[in-house]
């Protein structure tokens, strides 16, 4: 009678598929950790550029609402505080007023032009808000 023979059973995993699988593990989280960091900054563009609409909006109201004869042709520029997430950005707002047609000797069309400016990441960015009123 014969004995019967021993099977070893060397099944499992050894230290350098281990580390080969940890290896293959971490590139593919970097790669979905900068995924996610280049979707914030974007996301975070698209909000700046979205409160610069605003406050232009806001600002070209502000004109459109004054009477033909108090438009005046230069302004000074300002400073407004935009909520941004948790956190505020400083948007500067250029207002201007130009003729475009004269009646007679006292202007008929004004163009009224509000320019809103901000920076991010070391990168300027403007919106302007263009609009033509006419004397009633």
């Amino acid at each position: 009678m014969s004995q019967p023979t021993l099977i070893r059973d060397n099944s499992g995993f050894t230290l350098v598929e281990v580390l080969v699988a940890v290896v293959i593990l971490a590139v593919g989280m970097f790669g979905v950790l900068q995924s996610i960091n280049v979707s914030l900054q974007y996301n975070l563009k698209n909000e700046l550029r979205n409160e610069g609409i605003r406050v232009g909006e806001k600002y070209m109201a502000d004109l459109r609402g004054k009477t033909f004869d108090k438009l005046s042709t230069s302004y000074a520029p300002l400073n407004e505080q935009g909520k941004i997430r948790s956190g505020t950005k400083t948007f500067v707002v250029e207002r201007a007023s130009q003729v475009l047609a004269y009646d007679g000797t006292q202007p008929s069309t004004k163009q009224l032009t509000v320019t809103v400016k901000w920076s991010y990441r070391n990168m300027s960015t403007l919106n302007r808000v263009v609009s033509v009123v006419a004397k009633p």
